[in-house]
């Protein structure tokens, strides 16, 4: 007996099981069928299909206009999770003209020029990060201790489209809605870790961050 099995994000839906001995055809079909899916069919977002190279380039057309994005995602300070349901965040350096252009433009208390994207599958439902974080950077404009101690968000954007809940609602499942996921980017300036620094640098750092609680 043959069982296929369909994983994302949200949770895994299992097929009705089939006699590849007894309904043969039915078999070879299968085979012939997945021997010509393309990479959208095997899961893959068509902006992020593999392509030889360490480093992916894509353009995504939003309400801002059209967004240029190098991901480096063999980068040695890439940040990865592996696994088939969850958020799957992961993080990467990434090269914007346009969001670099942005950027320079904003005040803010990291001048950094470089620029890391994070990609992953929050819940529908749930209230958007960069939401949530232009919701802080409000509160921090009238609070000193928290001011300048914001990640700061460049760009984020809603992949549509992509809801695990589409392939359920057209399955019939029941509660389709339920825990569904969606794809989202978020591009920050780039942070370095507390851990690089030393001395009085590392102190001054600590105790903000422990006024900034």
């Amino acid at each position: 007996m043959i069982y296929i099995w369909y994983f994302d994000r949200q949770d895994a839906i299992q097929s009705s099981g089939f006699s590849f001995i007894h309904d043969l055809p039915r078999f070879l079909v299968l085979l012939l069928i997945m021997q010509r899916m393309s990479y959208a069919d095997w899961g893959h977002n068509p902006l992020f299909e593999p392509e030889p190279g360490a480093s992916v380039k894509v353009e995504v057309q939003d309400e801002t206009g059209m967004v240029d994005l190098d991901f480096d995602f063999y980068s040695s300070e890439r940040i990865t999770h592996y696994g088939l349901r969850g958020r799957a965040t992961n993080v990467f350096p990434v090269l914007s003209e346009a969001l670099s252009h942005r950027a320079g433009k904003r005040a803010s208390g990291n001048t950094s020029s470089e620029l890391v994207a994070k990609i992953y599958w929050p819940e529908e439902t749930r209230q958007s990060e960069a939401e949530i974080l232009k919701e802080v950077e409000k509160i921090a404009t009238e609070t000193l201790e928290v001011k300048d101690h914001v990640p700061e968000v460049i760009w984020s954007h809603k992949f549509e489209g992509t809801s695990t809940a589409g392939i359920r609602e057209a399955l019939g499942i029941h509660n389709a809605q339920l825990g569904s996921r969606v794809l989202y980017i978020i591009v920050f300036r780039k942070l370095r870790p507390i851990t690089e620094l030393s001395g009085d640098e590392f102190l001054r750092a600590w105790w903000h961050a422990v006024v900034c609680k």
